[in-house]
């Protein structure tokens, strides 16, 4: 909330008309206020580790033995029945060892030219379909999960599965996401704790040769919610009036909710930032854009776009009630910000060849910026893409994309020349959305027919 207010506060300075914060229904919120984990048998060790988002907390500081019990393995009641009484009190480490050999592999780079250039090379002919993961037989890892604290397990931990180097995922997914556990009705909160692999996996090991381990956990989280709060959440909402196409909008932005570890920086204070950069240029410069300039600061975005979502139902279309709201037809572009902090390299045009047309002119003065390239069908954004709207994601260069929803996720590894250069690029595609004779061409038919 602090954060919301102090960007609206900075939007209106910038000059920016009705700058507000626009209420959305979310649910509860979650803060992780402190966080201790240590193993203290049979030797010590400090942990890096992090609640899961909406976990529960300890009851004060709490020591208890470790057990292992690869969930992977337990596909129903019976599974677990063995286990019952090993479990109980315990916290059980649920995953098997993790496998690191990943972490010997080359930093990524950026993108090359060639790279690049097969990304933005028009497919013909049909596509390969994706491969699906296989369906899992037996218990959902949610059931198991509850099953495991039915039989009176004092916490669950894991990895996050994709990091190394004491890097931790805290990324809202697992038990919480898929039980929506922000949720005003959602069921009691359990005590799920995502570890760093090196640490979980030296556990795993020692108790691989029979040996105790022993944690010591401290945990205090606050909910905001239930009888403390109505389960409003906010966007950030100002706006750079129009002239004689005021009636129609051009639309920016970034998220302004992160994920609760780290500070979020990359994702997505970055593009929170060029998008507030970009306005600025355009009230430093007294530029009087044609149509309404609209920048939008989303919260809820992690937990499935619930800001922005509820900006499109609000204002476009409203897709839970198939509905199309008055501005529906007056949305030229969104353009969103939200692929981490290093230079733009491109921009989807979503498969139409209008569009390809009218950027390939928009960028050729930006290519010393490095901005270069038009990707046929890259990234769009759901929330408008889902009910026939153009939501423009630009494609920002890769480095590294480890620290993205982590720990690591701080202001470091931002580079101010890059979120500079940005900034002009975003500038750029807004400048020329908001002054055009015509609305950019539509990429998408109505979804529906009302």
């Amino acid at each position: 909330m602090a954060a919301a207010e102090w960007a609206r506060k900075r939007l209106e300075d910038y000059g920016l008309s009705n700058a507000h914060l626009e209420p959305f229904e979310f649910g509860r919120g979650w803060e992780n206020l402190y966080t201790s984990f240590h193993m203290v048998g049979p030797t010590y060790m400090p942990i890096i580790g992090y609640p899961a988002a909406w976990s529960a907390a300890t009851d004060g500081k709490i020591r208890a033995q470790v057990v292992h019990l690869d969930l992977e393995q337990i596909t129903s009641a019976a599974d677990l029945e063995p286990h019952r009484d090993r479990i109980r009190d315990k916290i059980v480490l649920i995953q098997p060892e993790q496998n690191l050999s990943f972490q010997h592999d080359p930093l990524p780079t950026g993108y090359s030219k060639a790279e690049l250039d097969e990304m933005a090379r028009i497919p013909i002919g049909p596509t390969e379909e994706r491969r699906r993961r296989p369906a899992r037989d037996g218990l959902a890892p949610d059931d198991v999960i509850d099953l495991v604290f039915e039989a009176g397990a004092l916490a669950v931990a894991r990895t996050d599965s994709t990091h190394a180097y004491g890097t931790v995922d805290g990324a809202v997914n697992g038990y919480a996401m898929r039980r929506a556990m922000w949720r005003l009705d959602a069921g009691p909160p359990i005590r799920e704790w995502i570890l760093a692999a090196e640490h979980y996996n030296r556990m795993v090991r020692i108790l691989a040769k029979g040996i105790p381990v022993e944690m010591e956990v401290e945990i205090r989280v606050a909910f905001a919610g239930d009888e403390t709060h109505d389960g409003t959440d906010f966007n950030v909402i100002a706006e750079i009036p129009g002239t004689d196409l005021a009636d129609e909008l051009v639309l920016l932005g970034g998220h302004l909710q992160s994920e609760p570890i780290g500070t979020g920086a990359t994702d997505d204070a970055a593009g929170v930032v060029i998008s507030m950069e970009a306005v600025r240029i355009f009230q430093a410069l007294g530029i009087k854009p044609r149509r309404t300039i609209r920048i939008g600061l989303w919260g809820g975005h992690e937990m499935g776009l619930f800001g922005n979502r509820s900006h499109v139902a609000a204002n476009f279309a409203d897709l839970e009630n198939r509905e199309y709201r008055a501005d529906y037809d007056k949305l030229s572009a969104y353009y969103n910000v939200d692929n981490g902090a290093r230079w733009i390299k491109g921009v989807s045009v979503l498969g139409s060849g209008p569009v390809h047309a009218i950027f390939s002119e928009w960028i050729k003065p930006l290519q010393s910026l490095g901005m270069s390239h038009l990707f046929a069908d890259d990234m769009a954004h759901e929330a408008y893409e889902e009910v026939g709207l153009p939501g423009y994601y630009f494609r920002q260069d890769r480095t590294d994309d480890r620290r993205y929803h982590s720990n690591m996720d701080v202001y470091d590894r931002l580079v101010p020349e890059d979120l500079m250069a940005n900034a002009v690029i975003l500038a750029t595609f807004v400048y020329h959305t908001a002054m055009r004779d015509e609305m950019l061409p539509r990429v998408a038919a109505r979804p529906w027919i009302p």
